[in-house]
C-alpha cells in the first residue's frame, strides 16, 4: 500500500556547518540519495518561514520506508525531523470524514 508523508524538519548539524554552496550541494545529494534508496519520491519541498522549518510532501511504498529515511537523515546528521505523518489529499479525506460523521 502506498504512503504520503507531510514532514517539517530543520537542517542537522552536518547541513548547519557548511560554508560553501558545494558542501551544501553534496549534502543535497547525499540527502536525496538516501529517498531513493528509500524508494521515496519527493512531491514538493519548501521553506514555512513562519514556523521557521522546511516542509516536504514524499510519496512511499509503506510507512516504514518513510520511517527508516527520516532514521538514516538524523543519524547521518543531515535533518532534524520535527514532525512526520501521513497526509491525506482533501478528495480522499472528506469521504472517510463524511463516513466518520455518519457512523455517530
Amino acid at each position: 500500500m502506498s504512503y504520503t508523508s507531510i514532514s517539517t524538519s530543520r537542517p542537522g548539524p552536518r547541513f548547519q556547518a557548511v560554508e560553501t554552496s558545494e558542501e551544501s550541494d553534496a549534502l543535497m545529494v547525499e540527502l536525496f540519495g538516501i529517498l531513493a534508496a528509500n524508494g521515496g519520491e519527493s512531491v514538493l519541498v519548501g521553506q514555512d518561514l513562519a514556523r521557521g522549518v522546511a516542509l516536504s510532501i514524499a510519496k512511499w511504498e509503506d510507512s516504514a520506508a518513510s520511517v527508516k529515511a527520516i532514521i538514516e537523515m538524523g543519524t547521518k546528521g543531515l535533518m532534524e525531523v520535527v514532525s512526520s505523518g501521513p497526509f491525506i489529499a482533501m478528495d480522499e479525506f472528506l469521504p472517510i470524514w463524511t463516513a466518520a460523521l455518519n457512523d455517530n
